[in-house]
C-alpha cells in the first residue's frame, strides 16, 4: 500500500511540473507573438512614414519642374542664391499622417529639400521620419552640346588627313562638315548622358570621302538621317552662334573686367618667373614687347583674369606662353606660323609653347579674339593643353600640329578647318567652362537667367528617423 501512495505522489509531481514547464512556454511563445507582432506593426508604420515622406520630395520635385512660381524662385538671380519655400499636406495618403516640406538653395539652381512625414497613432504617440535629398538643374547648352562648333550659316567643318577626337560632346556645324583625305573622327559618349553626346550634327550636309572614317553614335544632315536625330530633328535647326561682349561699355565685358582689375591693382605678368608687368590691358607692340622680352626658350606667364590685346598677337621664335585666366585680343591670334622672329637685328628661331590653366569655379578661361585663331607647324614643342574656351568670331585654323593638341572646354567658331597629319586633336566638352568663357563669368552678361535643363538631377538622398 506504501508502494502505491509513493507512486501517486511522483506521478502528481511530475504533473505538476510538466504543466508548470507548458504554462512557461507558452507564456514564452504568446510574449514572443506579441514581439513579433508589435515589431511587425512598428515596420508597417515605419513604411508608412518613409513612403509619405517620399511622397513630400516628390511633389516638391514636381513643383520644381512644372509650377512657373517654383521655377523662377528655384533659377533666377539673384533671388535663387538663397531662395528657401515650404508646405505640408494632411490625410493625403493616409488619414491618420501628413508630411512637411522645406526647400532650401545653396546656389541658383541648387538646394537641398527635407521631407518630414508624421503618422499618429491609436495611443497618442507619433512615428516619424525624415528624407533629405540634394537637387539641383545644370547648366544648358549654349551650342548644342558641340564640343566643336561652327555658328556660320555659310561656313563649315573641314577635317583633312587629320585625327580628331572628341570626348563627351557632339560635332555641330550650321553649314556642312567635310571629312576628307583619309582623316579619322571618333566621337565618344558618356555613358551617363548618351542622348545628348556622340552626335554628328550638320545644317548642311555631312560628307565623307573614301578612306575616311567616321565614327559617331547619330548622324544628323541634310543628306542622311542614322540613328537617332528625333531630339534635334534631320537636319538639325541651326544654332545661333554665341556672342561675347569683347569691350562694350558694359561692366561685364572683357575689356572693363581688364580694367577693373587693372585699376585695383590686381594685374601680374610674369617674364621667366619674374615680376615684369602689373597691366591687364595692352596694345598689340606691348604684348610683343613682353614677348621679346622674356627671350628665347623663354616663358611669358599671364596670372591675370583677363589679360585683353587691343589688336593681334603673335607667338613665334621660341617663347612660351602660359595663360592662368583669359587671353583676349581684338586682332587675328597666330600661333606658330612662323618659326624665326626677327627684331632690331637680333633672330631667334624655334618652336613655341602655348598652355591655358582654369583658374578656378566661376571664372572664365580660354583664347578668344574677335577675327581668327591660327595654329601652325610650329606652335609648340610639347603637347598644347588648353582648359577653357577657344573662341573665334572668324575662323579657327590648325595645320601641321607639330604634338598633339587637348582641349577640356570646347572649340566654337564660325568656320573651323583642321589638317594636321602628325598629331591627333582630342577635345574634351565642358559645358561649364563654354558658358564661363561665353559670359566672362558665372552668370549671363546684366545677370540674367541661365538655360537651365528641365531635368532636376539628384545629387544625394540621405534618411533619418
Amino acid at each position: 500500500m506504501r508502494n502505491k501512495f509513493q507512486k501517486k505522489g511522483v506521478i502528481l509531481i511530475v504533473s505538476t511540473l510538466i504543466l508548470g514547464l507548458m504554462l512557461i512556454l507558452g507564456a514564452y511563445f504568446l510574449n514572443l507573438t506579441l514581439t513579433e507582432s508589435k515589431i511587425s506593426r512598428s515596420q508597417n508604420i515605419a513604411s508608412q512614414a518613409y513612403y509619405l515622406a517620399e511622397a513630400g520630395v516628390n511633389e516638391a520635385i514636381w513643383k520644381l519642374k512644372n509650377d512657373p512660381l517654383w521655377q523662377a524662385d528655384f533659377e533666377t538671380p539673384p533671388t535663387c542664391l538663397n531662395w528657401s519655400a515650404s508646405f505640408s499636406r494632411a490625410g493625403s495618403l493616409f488619414s491618420n499622417g501628413s508630411y512637411q516640406v522645406q526647400i532650401q538653395n545653396s546656389d541658383c539652381a541648387s538646394g537641398e529639400i527635407v521631407s518630414t512625414a508624421i503618422i499618429n497613432l491609436a495611443d497618442g504617440k507619433t512615428a516619424q521620419r525624415i528624407i533629405k535629398t540634394k537637387v539641383f538643374k545644370a547648366i544648358g547648352s549654349l551650342t548644342a552640346y558641340g564640343a566643336v562648333f561652327t555658328g556660320g550659316s555659310s561656313q563649315n567643318i573641314d577635317i583633312s588627313s587629320s585625327i580628331l577626337n572628341i570626348h563627351d560632346g557632339n560635332l555641330f556645324s550650321n553649314n556642312h562638315i567635310n571629312i576628307k583625305s583619309v582623316s579619322t573622327v571618333n566621337l565618344y559618349d558618356n555613358p551617363s548622358t548618351p542622348e545628348k553626346e556622340g552626335k554628328t550634327l550638320a545644317s548642311g550636309n555631312l560628307d565623307v570621302s573614301w578612306g575616311s572614317n567616321l565614327n559617331s553614335s547619330d548622324l544628323c544632315a541634310k543628306n542622311m538621317c542614322l540613328g537617332d536625330c528625333s531630339s534635334e530633328g534631320c537636319p538639325p535647326a541651326l544654332v545661333s552662334m554665341p556672342m561675347i561682349d569683347f569691350d562694350s561699355s558694359d561692366p561685364n565685358s572683357y575689356k572693363n573686367k581688364a580694367l577693373v582689375k587693372e585699376g585695383a591693382s590686381q594685374c601680374s605678368i610674369l617674364c621667366n618667373g619674374v615680376g615684369c608687368a602689373t597691366k591687364c590691358v595692352y596694345s598689340a607692340n606691348e604684348f610683343s614687347d613682353l614677348l621679346w622680352q622674356v627671350g628665347k626658350d623663354g616663358e611669358l606667364t599671364l596670372n591675370n583674369e583677363v589679360t585683353y590685346v587691343t589688336g593681334p598677337i603673335e607667338l613665334k621664335g621660341s617663347r612660351r606662353l602660359k595663360i592662368n585666366g583669359t587671353l583676349v585680343a581684338d586682332g587675328t591670334i597666330t600661333i606658330g606660323n612662323n618659326q624665326c622672329w626677327t627684331n632690331k637685328g637680333n633672330k631667334d628661331c624655334g618652336f613655341n609653347g602655348i598652355s591655358v590653366v582654369d583658374p578656378g569655379p566661376d571664372k572664365p578661361s580660354g583664347i578668344l579674339t574677335k577675327t581668327k585663331i591660327n595654329f601652325g607647324p610650329f606652335s609648340s614643342s610639347l603637347d598644347i593643353e588648353i582648359t577653357g574656351i577657344v573662341y573665334a568670331n572668324d575662323e579657327i585654323s590648325m595645320v601641321s600640329l607639330p604634338w598633339g593638341f587637348k582641349v577640356v572646354g570646347g572649340i566654337l567658331a564660325r568656320k573651323f578647318s583642321l589638317t594636321s597629319a602628325l598629331s591627333p586633336v582630342d577635345i574634351y566638352l565642358d559645358n561649364s567652362k563654354i558658358l564661363e568663357g561665353v559670359w566672362a563669368g558665372p552668370l549671363p552678361p546684366g545677370g540674367g537667367k541661365p538655360p537651365y535643363s528641365p531635368v532636376v538631377t539628384i545629387g544625394h538622398w540621405e534618411e533619418a528617423y
